[in-house]
């Protein structure tokens, strides 16, 4: 059956000696891979540049639930990104390792892929990208994971990464933040403005690597975040 739809380009990469494949984010099939032929032909080439990382997208394409590659027809760029500093290109590479990780094959979620995709204007549209971006972003993309952080009863003095919720209890079997951390990760949870020191927004995205991990979404391997805190 074929469809068209919005796309979100994730990543590609080489598959033998004359094709490349492709993971898209479809607005209504989930997360799709797609086999483009690589060859010389105009048609061909235009396919994979568009399939550069987080392209805003329109496409037409073959959806058969039997195969685990599908065959894309056509793709035309939705939009053209018109911030092209090294800074935003980097938080979109940022954004595509941690979808490319997080999302389920043919898993629809157009709530997500609206969110992803109004991110991806906005960040377009910003001079100044703020510098807790990555760690908010993680914090808002739990939501629609289904494993966001509970925000009730956070006076208390921990925070439990196994049971996402603020407690009193310090259990040795299971993972807590605490003290001065702690006051910096509520406050982006109740989506308070907050400046945080270089070396604890360092603490703060490898605790929230570790919360997915938790909750069984593996962040590992993940190399644009270093690179965005060595520009600031």
């Amino acid at each position: 059956m074929n469809y068209e739809s919005r796309a979100i380009a994730l990543l590609n990469h080489k598959y033998g000696e004359g094709a490349v494949i492709a993971k898209v984010f479809t607005e209504d099939y989930g997360l799709k891979s797609f086999s483009i032929k690589r060859n010389r032909s105009k048609k061909s080439k235009n396919k994979i540049l568009l399939l550069d990382k987080m392209s805003l997208l329109t496409i037409n394409a073959k959806n058969n639930s039997k195969k685990e590659i599908q065959y894309l027809n056509e793709i035309n760029l939705a939009y053209a990104y018109q911030n092209t500093n090294l800074k935003n290109k980097l938080i979109r590479l940022f954004i595509s390792e941690v979808l490319s990780k997080a999302l389920i094959d043919s898993e629809r979620n157009i709530n997500l892929f609206q969110f992803i995709w109004n991110t991806n204007t906005q960040i377009d549209k910003l001079e100044n990208v703020d510098n807790n971006f990555c760690i908010v972003f993680l914090i808002q993309l739990s939501e629609f994971l289904g494993i966001s952080p509970s925000t009730e009863n956070n006076e208390l003095s921990y925070f439990n990464l196994n049971t996402a919720n603020f407690t009193n209890i310090k259990n040795k079997n299971e993972e807590i933040i605490e003290g001065e951390i702690l006051d910096y990760f509520k406050r982006l949870i109740i989506k308070e403005k907050v400046i945080i020191p270089y070396h604890r927004r360092q603490e703060l995205i490898k605790i929230l690597f570790r919360y997915y991990s938790i909750h069984h979404i593996n962040l590992s391997n993940i190399k644009s975040y270093d690179v965005i805190e060595s520009l600031i």
